[in-house]
């Protein structure tokens, strides 16, 4: 797949971290989720704009009919990096509604914390109040950075009134932000940091992440979930995994259940597993997989990674058939020179 060249004009300033996401989804601030490609199977900025947003980085939120009109309606904080997933997918637009059915294509997906409702709204009647200004605000940005598009969150036009961008994400000018009374209190307040430079850092899929305090933060938040469950009926619990090809030894009237446990920030349709893993939940009967994804991760002030959240699933009497299984490296034995 080839990308879109990305005009990555807001590197360069520090306050410029804010981003919208146009929507009329339910689930307000869990994550950014977006296809890799539009219809046609080509790249898209409306799409890869959410593999730009760094941590920390503020997200507002606008609905279609969450608050009786369009309008921005709350904003969240982007945690974690993006992740390759796929998603179930149909375009909004009226081609993609012609065509009536839901696809499952590869997509990016950013997780979200601290999804905050905003106590009045940004309607889409007060947007068009300021259109002057706001006009006025992207006529300077463009003379500003005059070599690409902006990506800017409203279409304007002399022949039809103001309205956001018609595609799914967008980038928010700080000075956009300003004239909406979104950086107030009782707005989402900015950002503390620098942002680093360029794309966000990438998950390398539910298996691993680069950054292993992260990584470690995820892991244990699972474990520790598995623990309290299996606790809470009636086991006595032992955490194996510095040791064995399992993570958990649950004893409870004699039975010995064997339990490998694992933790993702994203959706996960696959996890990884080592041999020792794959050949023990054949050989040890009873062995469970206890699953908890969507667990959302931040940075404290001093630096330390915490983790919590999370959706469970738990399969009982579990063995890693071989049709679930594939590939994703070789051992190779090098031949003689």
């Amino acid at each position: 797949m080839s990308l879109v060249a990305i005009n990555e004009w807001w590197v360069a300033d520090p306050d410029q971290r804010f981003w919208m996401e146009i929507t009329d989804r339910e689930d307000l601030g869990a994550d950014l989720f977006a296809p890799t490609t539009d219809g046609s199977r080509r790249s898209y900025w409306g799409y890869e704009l959410v593999t730009y947003v760094q941590p920390g980085d503020v997200v507002f939120h606008w609905h279609k009919t969450l608050a009786g009109e369009p309008g921005i309606v709350g904003w969240s904080r982007a945690t974690g990096a993006y992740e390759d997933t796929d998603i179930s997918w149909q375009a909004h637009g009226t081609v993609g509604r012609a065509r009536g059915t839901l696809a499952q294509r590869p997509a990016w997906r950013m997780p979200l914390l601290n999804y905050t409702p905003l106590v009045n709204p940004v309607l889409i009647t007060q947007v068009r109040a300021l259109e002057g200004p706001l006009r006025a605000a992207q006529a300077e940005l463009e003379e500003l950075y005059p070599d690409g598009r902006l990506y800017a969150p409203f279409q304007f036009s002399d022949k039809r009134e103001l309205r956001a961008q018609q595609t799914y994400f967008v980038k928010f000018p700080r000075e956009m932000v300003a004239l909406l009374s979104l950086d107030e209190p009782g707005g989402a307040t900015g950002p503390t940091a620098a942002p680093p430079k360029g794309k966000a850092a990438k998950r390398g899929g539910s298996g691993y992440i680069a950054d292993s305090a992260v990584r470690s933060a995820i892991e244990w938040r699972a474990v520790n979930l598995a623990v309290e469950a299996y606790k809470a009926e009636g086991y006595e619990v032992e955490y194996t995994g510095s040791s064995q090809p399992y993570d958990l030894v649950a004893t409870k009237r004699g039975e010995e259940r064997r339990v490998e446990v694992k933790g993702s920030s994203g959706a996960a349709v696959h996890v990884e597993l080592t041999i020792g893993e794959v050949r023990n939940s054949r050989k040890w009967s009873p062995t469970d997989l206890y699953v908890v994804d969507g667990i959302q991760w931040w940075r404290e002030p001093d630096g330390a990674v915490k983790a919590g959240g999370g959706d469970v699933r738990w399969w009982r009497d579990w063995a890693a058939e071989e049709g679930g299984l594939d590939a994703i490296r070789y051992r190779y034995t090098l031949p003689p020179l």
